[in-house]
């Protein structure tokens, strides 16, 4: 109770690393099976960095960066559905997992 009055954060346990692994696996197939789409938003993402760091900022580089990368969370998403429909160990441990392996993006 006082580290709730403290504003401490409960430590959650870690999911059961047969889960971890089962997120990595469907994870790592979507992505093979949809390369295009992440090198996409890579490749997108990297030329608004450059134009930015070059000192040319384009809106509409960054635009379609964007796209591509929300592109790329909504098959995420998606994907998250199927491995795991309802709040819980499975989709914890795919929403970490995922954290992991893109860190950059918002899901």
């Amino acid at each position: 109770m006082l580290g709730k009055l403290l504003g401490r954060k409960r430590e959650e346990p870690s999911p059961d690393v047969t889960l971890v692994s089962q997120a990595h696996s469907a994870i790592a197939e979507y992505a093979g099976d949809n390369a295009a789409l992440f090198e996409r938003a890579e490749r997108l993402r990297a030329k608004a960095d450059r134009l930015e760091t070059d000192g040319t900022p384009s809106e509409s580089a960054n635009n379609r960066a964007d796209r591509a990368r929300m592109e790329v969370e909504a098959g995420l998403l998606d994907l998250r559905e199927a491995f795991a429909g309802s709040a819980g160990e499975r989709r914890r441990a795919f929403d970490l997992e995922v954290g992991r392996l893109y860190p950059t993006l918002g899901i």
